[in-house]
């Protein structure tokens, strides 16, 4: 609750939505085989009366063709040595497009934004743009995506065989979970597993081919995860140090105060030449830099540029204001600083010799800027903090009234005076926040946020009591955020857990993942993709095929 974002990994996350994803497939397929069975009933005599005239040949073809034997062998893709079997390939184009559907979803119903894919018209019949810019159909993008996606799992696949990698208990248990997930659905809709997968991804799947498929996902993830992991741990301290003392502008911070004179851009005069308006802009901007320049030497520090240009904005008012006019920014990094005040202001920011008091007045294109240092450049840890919340018990949580913060403000009062008066230890704390908080995140934990970072977007409250330099251990004070009171306990300041550490660990394995995974995938590598054509569609047309029938049942027998 004190925390704006998740704080799950990538491979956590991407776990989570291939759970959701292949549950929601099935569940979608779920219930058009339930509207479907409901049309067999109606249908059965006729069908009964079909099959006892069909030939002994006509049975056998359709045999096949429903079991897709013809699929098992045909190759729709072939990576590296591995032969993706065109029963294969449905899987994989079925599992991008329920992707493409969850992610239409995701940024419809959490954005307002349409991706331009409806999901509920074949992705065949719908136009867009490929990459560079060609007009295509959803469809090719998605059968492109199969393909990708393909390589991805095979080559992943591979490398963790090569390296004896092997799925840990936790994974284990999660694709047993989605197999008995898709079994106890083919037998809500009587089904047996191996035809309701067929439903699911096309002719030639069954129980085997589906749980040799999720075991080979689950292990190309869980290595591309590790392997990720891996290559960052491999970063040496001296590759870190030397990295950070060569641009260490990149990785500290700095507090500033400023204050930006705006330049008004002239329009052209009926009859004037461009030099003339040229020479009048200038006049303006020479006027507008005079004006900042007596500003600027009346500041000797944070406090005197508050009162000069409070002083230069109530000049020719009435009735002058108290208003503070001047921008503090606070933990802030050079590309911040680039984007409030220029690049020229953030290389004067980010010098090493600045110290607390400096100023400089920086004239940029469209403003003139007076800058002074608060705080110099320093470099952020993490810390840790417990804390216990009272939120607002209110009748409209956007809305609270004051009669409503005065209450939840009472309730916490009451239980950090009892907190008070006792030994003031964390121990005595995490027992307050574990039976008093309403952060259902942290309950468990006593209240704790471990490692927590001035980048991790806490709400702004929680992150500025949590970073104070002043701030020591033992620390407790009460803060009010959008969510109610927070009782708050600081635990540590983690002095070895540096940012620029971390940040440049990231960044420097990040990119020996990369020069990593674009070998692994080059187009001329161990794992170099030549796709079949004919097969590839098929399984794009088979399924968009399907989508359609489906349409139809609804249409005629109700959604």
């Amino acid at each position: 609750m004190a925390k704006n974002e998740s704080t799950k990994s990538k491979a956590e996350v991407y776990r989570e939505e291939r759970k959701a994803r292949i549950a929601n497939a099935a569940k979608k397929n779920a219930k058009s085989i339930e509207k479907r069975n409901s049309f067999a009933k109606i249908a059965k005599k006729a069908v009964a009366i079909i099959l006892a005239v069909a030939i002994v040949g006509g049975i056998a073809w359709k045999t096949i063709d429903e079991l897709g034997v013809i699929e098992r062998f045909a190759t729709a893709v072939t990576i590296g040595d591995e032969k993706i079997s065109a029963a294969q390939f449905n899987y994989y184009f079925s599992s991008q497009y329920s992707q493409m559907v969850s992610q239409a979803n995701y940024y419809s119903q959490t954005y307002g934004y349409d991706i331009g894919f409806d999901t509920t018209v074949p992705p065949d019949e719908q136009k867009t743009t490929d990459a560079e810019g060609n007009e295509t159909t959803w469809s090719e993008v998605i059968k492109d995506n199969a393909v990708d996606y393909a390589q991805f799992v095979e080559a992943y696949y591979g490398e963790a065989v090569a390296n004896d990698y092997k799925l840990d208990e936790e994974a284990q248990a999660e694709v047993d979970e989605l197999i008995e997930n898709y079994r106890t659905q083919a037998a809500t809709n009587n089904y047996s597993l191996n035809a309701f997968l067929r439903q699911n991804f096309g002719p030639g799947f069954n129980e085997k081919a589906f749980t040799e498929q999720i075991t080979k996902e689950y292990l190309a993830e869980n290595y591309y995860s590790d392997k990720q992991t891996a290559l960052a741990d491999g970063i040496t301290d001296d590759v870190i140090k030397a990295e950070y003392e060569a641009n260490r502008k990149k990785y500290d911070y700095t507090d500033i105060r400023y204050y930006s004179f705006t330049f008004t851009t002239l329009k052209g005069n009926e009859g004037e030449t461009e030099e003339q308006l040229k020479a009048r802009q200038k006049a303006e901007n020479d006027k507008v830099i005079a004006e900042a320049k007596a500003v600027y030497d009346k500041v000797t520090n944070e406090a005197t540029l508050i009162s000069a240009v409070k002083e230069y904005k109530n000049k020719d008012v009435e009735k002058p204001s108290d208003t503070d006019y001047t921008t503090l920014t606070k933990n802030a990094q050079y590309d911040a600083v680039v984007t409030a005040v220029s690049e020229k202001g953030a290389d004067w920011a980010f010098d090493a010799a600045r110290k607390v008091g400096d100023k400089t007045m920086i004239t940029g294109d469209k403003a003139v800027y007076i800058i002074v240092t608060v705080n110099p450049l320093y470099s952020m840890n993490s810390v840790d903090v417990r804390h216990c919340l009272i939120k607002f018990d209110a009748a409209d949580e956007n809305n609270v009234t004051e009669a409503e913060k005065k209450a939840a403000h009472a309730e916490a009062k009451a239980l950090y005076d009892s907190f008070m008066a006792g030994d003031k230890s964390e121990e005595a704390f995490t027992k307050l926040a574990t039976e008093n908080t309403e952060d259902e995140g942290s309950a468990a934990t006593g209240g704790l946020y471990e490692g927590i970072r001035i980048s991790d977007s806490y709400v702004e409250p929680f992150e500025a009591w949590s970073f104070d330099p002043a701030r020591k251990a033992g620390d407790c004070g009460i803060i009010e955020t959008e969510y109610g009171y927070h009782i708050m306990y600081f635990v540590s300041d983690n002095t070895d857990d540096l940012d620029w550490k971390n940040t440049i660990k990231a960044s420097k394995g990040s990119e020996a993942f990369t020069e990593y995974q674009e070998k692994l995938l080059a187009d001329d590598g161990a794992y170099k993709v030549t796709a079949n054509d004919t097969w590839t569609n098929h399984a794009a047309n088979d399924y968009c095929d399907r989508i359609r029938k489906n349409n139809a049942y609804s249409a005629a027998y109700g959604a």
